[in-house]
């Protein structure tokens, strides 16, 4: 999991995916108080992820087996909010000197 690229303090889980849920809002280093920020590349990391699953489901595999749209919605969310759980694990994000 990612830690200050200063300090190497290692970030919470709940840190990285609040920021994530609260559209890449900078982290602080709760020891050094340095800032954050997402990379570029886990902000599309990201959106893929979310993306893309949610695409093939709903265009492929929910009319496939005749679910209703709202069901589809529904399990699209489920899936989204899912594999927003693990994100964390995998973003990066960098301190901005200056």
């Amino acid at each position: 999991m990612q830690k200050c690229t200063v300090c190497k303090n290692q970030f919470q889980w709940k840190e990285l995916l609040f920021s994530i849920w609260s559209s890449y809002k900078p982290i602080e280093c709760s020891q050094c108080g340095k800032r954050h920020t997402i990379s570029f590349g886990s902000k599309f990391l990201v959106s893929f992820l979310i993306i893309v699953p949610a695409v093939i489901f709903g265009l492929v595999i929910a009319p496939e087996q005749g679910l209703s749209k709202p069901v589809t919605f529904a399990l699209i969310v489920l899936m989204a909010f899912m594999i927003s759980l693990i994100l964390p694990l995998f973003v990066k994000y960098e301190h901005k000197h200056g």
